[in-house]
């Protein structure tokens, strides 16, 4: 994998979010078919090439999907919203709070997904509207030969990181834990009080402006801190680090003192969905065993059901099971809170706070101040 960033600006007009593509070739008219927003990365992969096969096969259909992190997905359902496109659309948990606040998505019927009889309770989220398929770990990610883990998340504003941090853009869900935790450990305030102070967090945003070395859009800037470009980066999703971790990559994760994020990969029902059937079903297959088992070894985020075991090797990466949840104190913001901080308004004042910042996505860097539209 080439890591080499160029510094030039890759990007694509709003189109691309209106009509984002679709991967699959459409045949007759007769063909019975969904369209499904997954997620990008490893996981999405995992999705198209391990998962949807088996069920097109089962339910003879064709599922095509679109890829898209959480506040895009949103858009989407958004800009669909008078001739509905998607019949399931991935989301974090936090999605499913604002899509559920703007009618955008139905209650799932549970009597029609038998699958859900397993999913753990704390995975079904805002009245039964969106139902987890998988968990990550948020926290930040560090160079395992040249750096050690931070025990707290207040060595972060240490000026042995200055511009050597690289921050994960606003323009990310996870972009609100970094918030979380800065009140945290600016109020001395357990996460359950700070993520109602977000407020609070714009002063201590702006001293940490000296040790941001750019702004992050994509998950391959962990091989930044692999190769000693920067010291630490994130808040990053586990599912987005172990996999280079396994592969012998220098990267880990640390799990500072004031607590470890949850980030909740979650199941939506697109409201007036094309064939909602076939969508419940789709629905279903994800929390299904077999489907649950591989999708949880492959992408080292934890299974959202009841009764799996996982080899030693595979376990250490996992939250998993519930206990194990618990003994690391997994946190995720109360959705109610979600619902009155909407994440437009951190995509907005971040970038004010931290000033000018590059913007280092996939393939090059954008310069915040430059005004390009995110892809």
């Amino acid at each position: 994998m080439s890591t080499q960033i160029r510094r030039r600006a890759l990007f694509y007009g709003s189109a691309a979010l209106a009509a984002p593509l679709i991967i699959g070739r459409r045949g007759g008219a007769a063909e019975r078919s969904i369209t499904v927003g997954i997620y990008t990365g490893q996981q999405g992969d995992y999705v198209r090439k391990q998962i949807i096969p088996p069920f097109e096969a089962k339910h003879d259909c064709k599922v095509y999907t679109t890829l898209g992190v959480t506040l895009e997905q949103v858009a989407l359902l958004r800009s669909t919203r008078n001739n509905p496109r998607y019949s399931v659309m991935f989301v974090d948990d936090v999605g499913v709070a604002l899509a559920k606040g703007e009618g955008l998505i139905d209650e799932l019927p549970t009597e029609r997904i038998p699958n859900m009889e397993r999913l753990l309770k704390r995975f079904l989220f805002n009245e039964g509207h969106g139902a987890a398929f998988a968990m990550s770990m948020a926290s930040l990610v560090y160079n395992s030969q040249t750096g050690k883990p931070l025990s707290s998340y207040r060595e972060l504003w240490d000026e042995r990181f200055r511009q050597r941090f690289l921050m994960y853009s606003p323009k990310a869900t996870q972009s609100i834990y970094l918030l979380i935790a800065a009140v945290a450990v600016e109020a001395n305030k357990p996460y359950s009080e700070a993520q109602y102070l977000i407020e609070q967090a714009w002063p201590k945003m702006a001293a940490l402006k000296p040790n941001v070395l750019s702004l992050i859009e994509n998950e391959s800037a962990i091989m930044q801190v692999a190769q000693g470009e920067a010291d630490i980066a994130g808040l990053f999703y586990s599912k987005s680090v172990y996999p280079y971790t396994v592969k012998g990559a220098p990267v880990d994760m640390c799990f500072p003192r004031e607590g470890t994020f949850a980030g909740i990969n979650c199941l939506t029902l697109v409201k007036n969905a094309p064939d909602p059937e076939l969508g419940i079903a789709f629905i279903n297959w994800m929390l299904d065993p077999g489907v649950q088992q591989g999708l949880a070894e492959a992408s080292l985020a934890a299974a959202t059901i009841t009764g799996l075991e996982f080899k030693p090797d595979v376990a250490k990466y996992l939250a998993y099971p519930e206990s194990k949840m618990d003994e690391m104190g997994i946190f995720s913001p109360c959705k109610r809170n979600i619902e009155m901080t909407p994440l437009c308004n951190i995509e907005v004042t971040l970038p004010r706070v931290l000033g000018s910042r590059e913007v280092r996505r996939g393939g090059g860097v954008v310069d915040e101040q430059a005004g390009v539209q995110p892809s």
